[in-house]
């Protein structure tokens, strides 16, 4: 079904979203409110509504008139004041932040605030209220030891910031924004921050409130004249991708180089994170404005809530993925259900400027030539402040025109643009002729650049070594007999005989962590994780009766960093010592191509041994006492489920940060997410000395599935295990999910361990004295059931509650 959309403003950004809209089948037509003179030259598929205010309440009363399924906002003003939560409150589904979220363009002082509170690179300020604070703010400039950039806090139209060449020029513009009101109620508020050095980019990315999308990084030109020179304007021209941005050159997992993978890393992520956090969940386009030092530094130096102009203009013809499909999943919360493609190509925009610009500037002078300029694959020219008077176009703004064009050499992308460019005139035209100019010359820099290094792909061998020398003392307190070779060779030893071992059968068990590793790298808790590693493995194995003889590890990440690195594994240690087991290998892997900075994955395999005669299961018959060892809570299995029910069903909300930094509602003297961290019990020590008493016929490790699936795993056919319900006590942590969850006690039973981590199957003559074994190792014991024959013939075994 073909849609109809609303898209708000009037500039050449929202001619290129409207154009870019109307390459897709799905979209019928585009009204745009106020629009500008482009709806005159493409036939009747843009229709501007002039008459339209741009309030919520005309806006929907247009869309729920005319049909339309859709609304994007273009310009910042319209979303900092609420459209948004107007335009959704009467139903109507929108592209662009709620006024909350827009907050972070509507105020520079919020947007300061936010970066410093989630550690988001930027530049060191202060911010001053009213001309009241004037003199404390020259103050500050005077003792600044750097050179200041001064800001108007508000929305100025991209006006509102001063780069003064002095401090005394730094006063004077502390005085126009703060005492002079040169920009009105933007400038109630300043900020005052340190000056960078370096190429400015802008970077957007789509995002729905979770995921989000890189956009090509592109660079804009804002001053009037040639050289960066004369006075800051809304944008003269742009080019994308800015190379020393988005440089191919090493592959990486955004697609965009390395570099880009850094901006994903430490800044759009953390924002959107944070923002969501902080009950402003942002859906829409989030623009970065960045200063990249010329050593890599990166830098915010500002967020707007809404697509850049001009950057529009050479990013949405990269894209490959049809707009209102990328829309469309932005709004429904779905971006990760689709792939978004760029074009490996350059796009260029020239943009006209009336004669005066960006001061006053006359109207009304007609524009010549732009009937003879076809849209096509490579060259476009989008509409800004145009109108038709008198069946004739002509200027009504002042930036009037952007020619773009599109090609896979950047040279040649510039040629057609400013071909394009000279198609179309009017009286007192003034444009850039150095747009694109910066790239050619960094692309031409690099032809001739050093050798490349494994460093420069993301990968450090030193932090690597840092890691090796941290673990090794770590490692060496888990040696036990059988032990053979240190860390280090490529392969790792072990002797059964020297461990005492007569006639052994090995047995093997690999496991990871799974989803619980989101919440350690979230609230930054990694000491006990690799416990939970250990304990998933080795309790698998002493399934069999075997003794746990030795654990490698596989730890993987984006980015090493040592201090992360070292308590993991030292946690994996931890849990070796715990299970009597030695740690004798493993791999630390550098992948910042699979992995972002600050995350990583877990592996680990373990190996024991047991003796022929004694492997377990055997002899597991009817009358069969089942004993349950409580479990320490959610131990490793189901937190997919466990982080959807606390992220979106259990109505947690932490303005100031992650909702697992809350206390924990079932634990009171802990955080929830340090509550959720509690490490999965390792059952070995307990298990192999009752396994040594004698009259144990069997040990289920109740895991993913819980105790619905994992108990039948042990279990011969013909027999059943009956499990009587309330025999044991349900934790606080189980009761408080499926209080949020509402889930059936079946699915309770089958997905989490409920309580109990390991059931263990004893002769019924001889479950108090294995009940008491494994109270002197600190276990808790319920008697839970029994095993019961089936009645049904070949049956498979089942768990039968009661």
């Amino acid at each position: 079904m073909s849609k109809k959309v609303i898209v708000i403003g009037s500039g050449s950004r929202e001619h290129a979203i409207a154009w870019k809209l109307l390459e897709s089948s799905k979209v019928e037509q585009v009204y745009m409110v106020p629009g500008n003179g482009s709806a005159s030259t493409s036939g009747d598929r843009i229709i501007n509504l002039s008459d339209v205010a741009v309030t919520a309440e005309a806006v929907g009363d247009a869309a729920n008139r005319l049909g339309v399924d859709l609304v994007i906002v273009g310009p910042e003003v319209p979303l900092v004041d609420g459209i948004a939560n107007g335009l959704r409150r009467r139903g109507i589904r929108v592209f662009g932040p709620s006024q909350k979220a827009a907050e972070i363009e509507g105020s520079k002082v919020f947007c300061k605030d936010f970066m410093a509170r989630h550690n988001i690179p930027t530049a060191r300020y202060k911010s001053f209220v009213g001309a009241a604070q004037y003199d404390a703010a020259t103050q500050y400039v005077e003792q600044a030891d750097f050179n200041v950039v001064v800001k108007a806090s508000g929305c100025a139209a991209g006006k509102g910031v001063l780069i003064p060449a002095n401090k005394e020029e730094a006063k004077l513009a502390v005085k126009r924004v703060l005492v002079d009101r040169e920009f009105g109620a933007a400038g109630d508020e300043v900020v005052i921050e340190e000056f960078l050095d370096g190429e400015e980019a802008s970077v957007m990315a789509f995002s729905d409130g979770y995921s989000v999308v890189l956009m090509p990084a592109a660079q804009d030109h804002k001053r009037i004249f040639d050289d960066d020179k004369g006075p800051n304007t809304g944008g003269m021209g742009a080019y994308a991708p800015a190379p020393f941005v988005t440089d191919r050159s090493i592959a990486s997992r955004t697609g965009f180089g390395p570099t880009m993978d850094r901006v994903l890393d430490t800044v759009i992520k953390p924002t959107v994170d944070g923002m969501r956090r902080e009950g402003r969940p942002f859906v829409g386009v989030l623009f970065a404005g960045l200063m990249v030092s010329p050593s890599g530094v990166i830098n915010v130096l500002e967020f707007n809530c809404r697509m850049g102009d001009p950057e529009t203009q050479v990013v949405l013809p990269l894209l490959d993925t049809e707009l209102i499909a990328v829309v469309d999943a932005c709004c429904d919360g779905a971006l990760d259900s689709i792939k978004v493609n760029w074009k490996q190509a350059y796009a260029v925009t020239i943009v006209s400027a009336s004669e005066g610009y960006p001061d006053s500037y006359p109207k009304g002078r007609e524009i010549h030539g732009l009937n003879n300029a076809k849209f096509s694959d490579e060259a476009m020219i989008f509409q800004a402040g145009t109108t038709v008077v008198d069946g004739k176009l002509v200027t009504s703004g002042g930036r009037v025109l952007s020619a773009t064009s599109v090609n896979s050499e950047l040279e040649t992308a510039i040629q057609l643009a400013y071909k394009a460019n000279d198609t179309i005139d009017f009286q007192g035209r003034q444009f850039r002729r150095d747009i694109g100019r910066k790239a050619q010359r960094y692309l031409a820099s690099q032809k001739n650049s050093k050798s490349v290094s494994y460093s420069e792909s993301g990968v450090d061998i030193e932090r690597g070594d840092a890691v090796v020398d941290n673990i090794a003392p770590l490692a060496k307190a888990t040696t036990r007999k059988g032990c053979v070779s240190d860390l280090g060779g490529f392969g790792a030893l072990f002797d059964t005989k020297a461990a005492g071992f007569v006639d052994p059968i090995l047995v093997s068990g690999t496991d990871g962590v799974g989803t619980k590793l989101k919440i350690a790298q979230e609230i930054g808790i990694h000491d006990n994780i690799g416990v939970d590693l250990v304990a998933m493995c080795v309790n698998d194995v002493l399934v069999q009766g075997a003794e746990p003889l030795f654990f490698l590890d596989y730890f993987a990440t984006g980015r090493i960093h040592v201090d992360v690195a070292t308590q993991v594994i030292g946690g994996i240690a931890k849990g070796c010592s715990g299970s009597g087991c030695a740690l004798i290998g493993g791999e630390t892997a550098e992948m910042p191509g699979m992995y972002r900075d600050g995350e990583y994955d877990l592996a680990g395999f373990a190996v024991g041994a047991v003796e022929r005669t004694q492997m377990l299961p055997r002899n597991i018959k009817p009358g069969d006492v089942l004993l349950g060892l409580a479990s320490s809570g959610v131990h490793s299995n189901g937190y997919s489920l466990v982080r959807y029910l606390v992220e979106k069903k259990s109505g947690l909300v932490n303005a100031n940060g992650s909702v697992y930094d809350l206390p924990a509602p079932f634990e009171s003297s802990k955080t929830l997410g340090q509550a959720l961290l509690t490490p999965t019990r390792l059952y070995v020590l307990s298990c192999l000395a009752a396994i040594k008493a004698g009259g144990i016929n069997g040990l289920a490790h109740i895991t993913g599935g819980g105790i619905t699936e994992n108990l039948p795993r042990v279990l011969p056919d013909g027999m059943n295990a009956t499990v009587k319900l309330n025999s044991w006590e349900i934790l606080p942590v189980f009761q408080w999910l499926n209080n949020i969850g509402k889930m059936e006690q079946f699915e309770l039973l089958r997905t989490f361990n409920c309580g109990l981590g390991m059931i263990v199957i004893v002769d019924a003559n001889r479950v108090e004295s294995i009940t008491e074994i494994l109270k002197q190792h600190n276990e808790t014991v319920y008697q839970i059931g029994t095993i019961t024959a089936s009645t049904e013939t070949n049956s498979k075994p089942k768990v039968i509650y009661q």
